[in-house]
């Protein structure tokens, strides 16, 4: 099969098709035929620090082709999306059937490879805060809402009832949030953006703020009430921030970072069982949907990678596995 591997070069590394072997699957693992692998931030990572050889990818769609032989609850033919040790990035891949997600005839394969890893990141990041038994509304603060993670975020925190104010950088995208969902929308490079935050809750702040980064850490505290949270989902890099700890001290706000790549296999294993119990009816009833920015053909996947590095901030890229497709990006939404 083909597959876009990691090609070592004097000072740098980067993706290059080659053949390689069909992997083959273990007892509790089914072999997908991939339609398409969501473009990830991990990816970067895993190509810049990657050896010769290394297969990319976090997450994909595609249709199940082979299954094992202690695999049950899983058929040949099967659409469906999954989370990845890496290996997405080639025509096929094998993938624990703990891993997999079932999608309907009604949603779009190379759509539904955007899925995966952001629901099992908003899950982690938003699902503690529901708590049907309680009549008050929580409200979350979502930054950088017309993001890939943000876009989905406003979705999933609106399908558990939350109030959901988005802030982007700019007042052009408030119509994009709105579109998804948002209550309200704010524009976070405002000097004013705490004081308008908390003009828009009547609590004096919000449940739970999630952000993409850490670079405004100390306005994401201020924004919280008594006993809030700021998740924080990719430090981008970040290794260290000045913040106020007697604002922390003061309101008890409770600082989180989410980072799925790191947890093993068992806790991921949970992970999934807990969103598709939880959270995937979302997706199935198209009540959750992917913002796909661009769509790439899988021979352009160096392509889809630097893009995503020089500007993440709108949006959903997705990699269609068409090693025949090699003309720029296929379509945008």
């Amino acid at each position: 099969m083909k597959a876009m591997m990691v090609k070592k070069r004097l000072f740098s590394r980067i993706l290059e098709r080659r053949e390689v072997k069909v992997p083959k699957i273990k007892e509790n693992e089914v072999l997908i035929k991939v339609c398409a692998v969501g473009v990830n931030r991990g990816d970067i990572i895993d190509v810049a620090k990657g050896v010769d050889g290394v297969c990319p990818g976090l997450e994909c769609s595609g249709i199940i082709e082979a299954v094992g032989r202690n695999v049950n609850c899983w058929k040949i033919g099967q659409r469906v999306c999954a989370i990845l040790e890496g290996g997405g990035y080639a025509e096929k891949v094998a993938v624990p059937a703990s891993f997999l997600l079932p999608l309907p005839d009604n949603i779009d394969l190379d759509d539904a490879a955007g899925l995966p890893y952001a629901s099992c990141t908003l899950l982690l990041a938003l699902f503690k805060l529901h708590d049907p038994k309680t009549s008050e509304k929580k409200i979350v603060l979502i930054r950088e809402g017309t993001s890939a993670i943000g876009v989905l975020a406003i979705q999933y925190a609106k399908y558990m009832g939350f109030t959901v104010i988005a802030s982007t950088g700019s007042s052009d995208k408030f119509p994009i949030c709105r579109h998804y969902g948002a209550d309200f929308c704010l524009d976070h490079t405002s000097k004013n953006f705490v004081g308008f935050v908390t003009i828009n809750t009547l609590s004096g702040g919000v449940d739970l703020v999630l952000d993409y980064e850490a670079s405004d850490l100390h306005r994401n505290i201020q924004c919280c009430r008594h006993r809030g949270k700021v998740v924080i989902v990719d430090l981008h890099g970040t290794k260290s921030t000045l913040i106020d700890l007697s604002i922390l001290q003061l309101n008890h706000v409770e600082i989180k970072v989410v980072d799925l790549r790191s947890k093993d296999l068992g806790y991921k294993n949970s992970l999934i069982i807990e969103l598709r119990t939880h959270l995937w009816a979302a997706v199935l009833q198209q009540k959750v949907v992917p913002a796909i920015k661009l769509r790439f053909p899988v021979i352009e996947s160096q392509t889809a990678l630097d893009i995503l590095r020089d500007d993440d901030s709108s949006g959903k890229i997705v990699v269609c596995m068409n090693f025949e497709q090699n003309s720029g990006h296929l379509k945008m939404s």
